[in-house]
């Protein structure tokens, strides 16, 4: 017998987006001038992660990929504002040369 029962896709679509702006935003965090919008990207990807977190658990579906992005974000937002502070040091150091 097979089972007929169709899996429920709820969360992934939102987890999609987060997960594609986190990966955008360990890009540009490399960017010296555009760090900034990383740090802003870092927090959609987690806000959107949490948001399909909670769809795929209210329908009860596969809740990988939402985890999967919500570490994602935790680990870009971090990573962006290590490397906000650290081009900022940098360029700080560069004007005390002077």
């Amino acid at each position: 017998m097979e089972n007929n029962y169709k899996q429920s896709n709820a969360g992934q679509s939102i987890s999609i987006v987060a997960l594609v702006s986190g990966v955008l935003s360990i890009i540009v965090s490399f960017i010296p001038c555009f760090n900034v919008f990383a740090v802003l990207g870092g927090i959609l990807s987690i806000v959107f992660s949490v948001i399909g977190l909670a769809e795929a658990k209210k329908a009860n579906a596969s809740t990988a990929l939402p985890k999967i992005s919500l570490v994602l974000g935790i680990i870009t937002l971090l990573f962006a504002i290590v490397c906000l502070f650290l081009f900022g040091f940098v360029i700080a150091l560069f004007a005390m040369w002077d």
